[in-house]
């Protein structure tokens, strides 16, 4: 009979045991999955928040051409002049990844395979845009075919020999790529350097008219806000328009103006200005594809207001050089500057092998009564590693810094983007405009 008890009150405790165990093991779980799930949680906020801040953090990955095209407004937001071209970057970084291998290739794609490269053929005198590559012709026999044979299909590069002895021809073919718009881009001491051995090159420029031009002897000085709270006497164009041509956004923050240039052949760029209220500096940290998209989405034409809208907005000219080589290293292509970790082996066949020692950016515009002058080239150095009742019309006046983009109205493609902080002073440009 104590057997029999015994024996009951051990099952009894057994099971009580496995009961325990069981909550145990239950809770463990529902602990367990919790923290993983706010792990993946946290994982997922992560990578989709921005990671852009106070502008010292940028994003690693831009998914669209349009946040590659803005990550480097973000990265060098440092409340000055801008202009430069997302498009001739992104050429130049293609011609860069062909030749590339390994984790270098996986890097650059990682920026470049989300984006689109549209084509564009050349027109006299008003569009011009080429890829080139400058061999030193000791180096030559290293290049390889394939690589060529690549770029030359791919992207209508053009393959060019030097002996690097002096600036003087690659600059020649800049100049001439960018209608004559950017001198002098590379220095002898580049170019002459012992380790330099290949140079991959975009340039590109515009010099197209408006198709509503302004008339310039209504240009006069007039008021535009610096960032300081003190006052510019800019040169600034007036014109009131009624067209097809020339749209307008405007609510309580942000005021827009876009400009159709011509359409020359099949291609029709346009002007866009956004000028908010707010700190230009901070609207950029901030600025997303939503918020671009939202205005030119909603731009009202001209022609809809019943008087028309009259428009000042001031004249600029000016050249930029981005700092590319940390842009891009910010991006999160690393390996391509490090004589250590690059690899372009699908490029050269000499042992010691390339990597990239540079990477040069340079743009210039001149926006006028006529219509608006550009250019852009970027320099990838390849280096040895051995070394309406009748109303007021509708006033847009853009008299504060600004930002601005010119792109392809059929594609999207945009071509440049920049900031302009301080325009034309009227008092130096004044005299040029007495005898118009």
């Amino acid at each position: 009979m104590s057997d029999n008890k015994n024996a009951k009150n051990n099952s009894k405790s057994d099971t009580i045991l496995v009961i325990l165990i069981l909550i145990i093991l239950t809770i463990t779980i529902i602990l367990l999955g919790f923290n993983i799930t706010k792990y993946y949680s946290n994982m997922i906020e992560s990578s989709t928040s921005s990671s852009i801040d106070d502008g010292s953090n940028i994003s690693q990955k831009p998914s669209t051409d349009e946040t590659f095209s803005l990550h480097f407004l973000k990265a060098e937001n440092e409340k000055q002049n801008v202009i430069y071209s997302p498009l001739s970057i992104k050429y130049a970084l293609n011609l860069l990844n062909e030749g590339a291998n390994g984790k270098t290739k996986e890097q650059i794609e990682n920026v470049i395979n989300n984006l689109n490269l549209t084509k564009y053929d050349n027109i006299d005198k008003v569009l011009s845009f080429a890829n080139g590559v400058y061999i030193k012709e000791s180096y030559s026999k290293y290049v390889k075919d394939d690589y060529k044979k690549t770029i030359a299909e791919k992207y209508n590069a053009e393959i060019n020999y030097d002996t690097f002895e002096n600036a003087s021809n690659i600059n020649k073919w800049i100049e001439d790529k960018t209608l004559g718009i950017i001198k002098n881009m590379l220095t002898d001491e580049l170019v002459k350097n012992t380790n330099t051995e290949m140079l991959l090159i975009n340039s590109l420029g515009i010099d197209m008219e408006w198709e509503d031009t302004f008339d310039a002897a209504l240009t006069r000085g007039e008021d535009f806000k610096l960032t300081d709270g003190t006052i510019l006497n800019a040169t600034t164009m007036k014109k009131t328009a009624n067209s097809d041509n020339i749209s307008y956004y405007k609510d309580e923050n942000t005021t827009a103006l876009s400009i159709d240039l011509k359409k020359y052949n099949n291609t029709k760029l346009q002007f866009i200005a956004i000028m908010p209220n707010e700190d230009l500096s901070n609207y950029i940290n901030n600025l997303s594809l939503h918020d671009i998209n939202n205005i030119t989405d909603n731009l009202t034409l001209s022609s809809k207001a019943q008087n028309g809208i009259d428009i000042s907005i001031p004249r600029f000219s000016f050249n930029y050089s981005l700092n590319l080589k940390d842009d891009l290293i910010k991006l999160g292509i690393t390996d391509a500057f490090d004589t250590e970790l690059a690899d372009f082996s699908n490029m050269s066949s000499n042992p010691k092998g390339l990597y990239v020692s540079d990477a040069l950016h340079k743009a210039n515009i001149d926006f006028s009564e006529k219509g608006v002058k550009a250019a852009a080239t970027t320099v990838i150095v390849m280096t040895d590693k051995a070394g309406i009742i009748s109303t007021p019309q509708e006033e847009i006046t853009i008299d504060k810094p600004f930002i601005y983009l010119i792109k392809d109205k059929n594609t999207d493609e945009i071509w440049f983007v920049g900031t302009v902080y301080k325009p034309n002073s009227w008092d130096t440009d004044k005299t040029s405009y007495q005898y118009k």
